[in-house]
């Protein structure tokens, strides 16, 4: 496994990397001590696992990196490795795609299984189940809804059923360019790229019932 580390202190990246490189199956090939490091050793380096630590200053912190990794390199697998352990940060990682959350006070081997199991797939967040994960997926969803205005809320259902932009500037008797901001909008604040991804948004959230 290509791994690289992304910490902003130089002892914790090398002790990481002197236990990482001493396992058979990890290498560590890439550092950096910020969110822009990273992504420019990403850029230039063939990595598997990221290990991201959330406090990087200056700059973005480390979920602000995830998701823009998560965006521009999505094969690569990350796993935030940080002190804090506040659920906030779990809410904030699962929404940034982390697929892992391990704290850096956990024991070694807590840390390399957790590495070989979200190189293979899984995901990772020690001391959660399914059911807690999938509750806090559920409370991020709800609060990126609440972003929306009550026009955007109206816009979204409609756009989900596949009414064009003529259609639902008719039916709310607005203009069709002031539709157009809308449906940016809603992207944006929901943080999806394309109309697939919209229509899964509205059904997995009850907007919509296509049955």
């Amino acid at each position: 496994m290509r791994l690289m580390l992304s910490d902003d202190h130089e002892l914790i990246r090398n002790a990481l990397s002197f236990l990482l490189n001493a396992q058979p199956d990890m290498e560590v090939v890439a550092q950096a001590e910020d969110g822009t490091q990273t992504v420019m050793q990403l850029e230039q380096q063939a990595v598997d696992v990221l290990l991201l630590d959330i406090s990087m200053p200056p700059g973005e912190n480390g979920l602000k990196t995830a998701r823009r990794i998560k965006e521009e390199f999505p094969k690569v697998k990350v796993i935030i490795l940080t002190m804090h352990d506040e659920e906030s940060y779990v809410k904030e990682a699962l929404d940034a795609g982390a697929d892992g959350f391990i704290l850096k006070q956990e024991k070694e081997e807590l840390l390399l299984d957790a590495i070989r199991r979200v190189y293979q797939g899984e995901q990772v967040y020690p001391g959660y189940t399914a059911e807690q994960l999938a509750e806090l997926r559920t409370e991020v969803v709800r609060s990126l809804y609440e972003t929306l205005s009550k026009r955007e809320k109206e816009i979204l259902p409609l756009i989900a059923l596949g009414y064009q932009n003529k259609e639902i500037a008719e039916r709310l008797f607005i203009s069709v360019k002031t539709v157009e901001v809308h449906k940016t909008n809603i992207r944006k604040k929901l943080k999806v790229e394309n109309y697939a991804d919209l229509l899964q948004f509205s059904v997995k959230n009850h907007i919509i019932d296509l049955s």
